[in-house]
């Protein structure tokens, strides 16, 4: 009888332990990217390139945010790669984040041909947004795709519908699921112009 009162006490404290850490205020930001080398046919051009990756990130997006620009001349032998830095550096705001332990870093394509900011948030009331950093780069023996991803979650008391949403993931998982579904839909737009497409580096 005593053995048994002591595991009541155990799984009952386990349980408590359990229901704090649903309700603890918490956001956590996940970031990662994916970087592809696109080797095209002589009839495709840049035009082609980027209305394959824009279009993909229109499909599944809330809104999407494009900056097209003149290819380099001449191409550079090796592809350019974006950068993470921060845009507010040795400023006020950057202390102000740094000292919240936010960062402010933010993908940067100097010389992309094409850049384009998505955002998908249509899950934002259950405290979880999704950002597409999208770089499309020339150089001489094809193109360079950037794709850098950020998933923000909010979980635990922030409200209802954060509480809520919090228990629900785990049993149906977070909208962090849908961001192979948009990548494999660029790696498909790119392939129907009849580009070979192959993955070169990526995290995690």
């Amino acid at each position: 009888m005593k053995n048994y009162t002591k595991g009541f006490f155990l799984a009952g404290g386990l349980s408590l332990l359990a229901g704090c850490m649903a309700v603890t205020p918490t956001k956590e930001t996940i970031v990662s990217y994916k970087i592809y080398d696109i080797k095209v046919l002589e009839s495709t051009n840049a035009k082609d390139v980027t209305s394959a990756v824009a279009n993909a990130l229109r499909e599944f997006s809330s809104e999407v945010r494009i900056n097209n620009n003149i290819p380099p001349y001449p191409l550079p032998e090796k592809p350019g790669r974006f950068q993470l830095k921060n845009p507010f550096a040795n400023s006020n705001l950057a202390a102000l984040a740094a000292a919240q332990g936010s960062s402010m870093r933010l993908p940067v394509c100097d010389e992309a041909i094409m850049t384009a900011n998505a955002i998908d948030d249509s899950f934002g009331n259950y405290g979880e947004n999704t950002t597409f950093y999208t770089c499309v780069w020339a150089y001489s023996e094809g193109y360079h795709v950037d794709i850098y991803t950020s998933f923000s979650i909010a979980s635990g008391g922030f409200s209802t519908a954060t509480l809520g949403a919090s228990l629900a993931r785990n049993v149906v998982g977070d909208s962090s699921k849908f961001i192979p579904r948009t990548i494999e839909k660029i790696v498909s737009n790119l392939e129907d112009t009849g580009a070979k497409v192959s993955l070169v580096e990526d995290y995690p």
